[in-house]
């Protein structure tokens, strides 16, 4: 954050504590000032029992996911609150800043950004809309790994620009193919593979920890919003390991 964000940051949480009627600001006004600086303020439409049901598995499949694969990033918290164009969120919080990316850690990521989608697949037997940010930013990130970081042993390693933004205006830019049509089929199938086996990989461990995922999804229908400390407890519990704190029923 610039010094301007912080300063934004700072009021939000001042105005946060000011509002419960607090003498200081504690760590958890600062929490929801982050959230309304980053997605927004709160929705203040209602929303259906299914729409709720479909959001909360779907941050569930995200939060099961990362935490079963390796060198993901930590899980923050998982919300079900609608912010902004958001009807939820899973916020992950690196542990150290990241310089490379290796391809395995990559891969991960794309299992997690397909998970929320898996996660409604599997439970309701069809997919909705809401997977339409993951999806674009799943693509773009397997765009990267074949056409600019050298990740596809297919198309080798070359880097031919593509997916590449604008660095003022953040979106791509028109710029002459470098590239036959023939490597452009070939780039675009094997971006399709990576996804079609990042989501399957999603699959498999969401079918073998979906008592885990029902948990999740139901604490999330019932608190709207859970910590780190909440989905181990909860993860810990649904495999027969005595929980680390104690979760009220």
């Amino acid at each position: 954050m610039t010094g301007a964000d912080l300063e934004n940051l700072m009021n939000e949480a001042a105005l946060e504590a000011v509002k419960k009627g607090k003498e200081r600001i504690e760590m958890r006004d600062f929490e929801e000032a982050r959230d309304r600086v980053i997605m927004g303020s709160k929705r203040e439409e209602s929303f259906s029992e299914d729409e709720k049901r479909i959001t909360a598995y779907h941050e569930a499949g995200h939060t099961l996911v990362s935490w079963e694969l390796p060198h993901t990033d930590p899980i923050h918290k998982v919300s079900i609150i609608p912010r902004g164009m958001a009807l939820g969120a899973t916020q992950f919080l690196p542990e150290e800043d990241r310089h490379y990316y290796p391809k395995s850690y990559l891969i991960n990521r794309l299992c997690v950004a397909l998970a929320g989608r898996a996660a409604e697949k599997l439970v309701f037997m069809y997919v909705s809309s809401g997977a339409n940010d993951d999806l674009k930013n799943a693509t773009a990130l397997a765009e990267k790994m074949v056409a600019q970081w050298g990740m596809s042993d297919k198309v080798g390693p070359i880097n031919f620009g593509r997916g590449e933004e604008h660095p003022f205006i953040g979106r791509d830019i028109s710029v002459q193919k470098r590239y036959s049509e023939t490597m452009a089929w070939l780039m675009d199938k094997e971006i399709r593979n990576l996804i079609i086996t990042a989501e399957r990989k999603a699959d498999e461990i969401l079918l073998r920890g979906r008592k885990t995922l029902e948990e999740l999804a139901a604490a999330l229908l019932k608190d709207e919003s859970l910590d780190k400390e909440d989905v181990e407890d909860i993860i810990r519990r649904t495999k027969g390991v005595e929980p680390l704190r104690k979760i009220s029923n």
